[in-house]
């Protein structure tokens, strides 16, 4: 079996680099999202206090929804973690394009003196490896902020 017919690449490697890159970017873009909301939001305060100064219901109104939405979208970002997220599927990314490229060229742990079949088998356990230890990190973050141990987030 050569390298170029090495079914796994097409039927497991690539579609699960794919799905981690599109996982990172939609991660990546709710995560800008939501700290430009906050900051937007947090910053139109005091101009609105100042631009509504004649009218001070208008003004608490708009403080209002303005501080509303600093906090729900601070929860949000809080809650789903987008940019731990963000983070862990593109170091997932970065792994397995990593195993692809030094599969493809024979080089690292799949240079000479390895067969075919052995560069093959070790290109499936490594990858399968990265998975299953991404996935294991993935779910114990989420499992630790949901008991509240997550050190990512100060503790009073």
């Amino acid at each position: 079996m050569t390298t170029s017919s090495f079914a796994y690449l097409q039927r497991r490697l690539e579609p699960q680099e794919q799905w981690h890159n599109d996982k990172a970017r939609w991660n990546k873009r709710l995560f800008y999202t939501v700290e430009v909301a906050t900051l937007l939001a947090g910053a139109a305060i005091p101009v609105v206090n100042l631009w509504a100064v004649k009218d001070t219901y208008l003004a608490a109104l708009l403080s209002a929804i303005l501080g509303g939405i600093v906090v729900v979208a601070a929860a949000v970002g809080k809650l789903f973690k987008f940019h731990d997220n963000w983070l862990h599927y593109r170091a997932v990314v970065e792994a397995l394009g990593r195993e692809k490229e030094l599969y493809s060229v024979g080089a690292g742990d799949y240079a000479a003196p390895l067969e075919e079949e052995a560069r093959n088998r070790q290109l499936a356990e490594r990858v399968e490896n990265l998975l299953a230890t991404g996935t294991s990190q993935f779910v114990a973050t989420h499992q630790a902020a949901e008991k509240g141990t997550d050190n990512s987030v100060a503790r009073p």
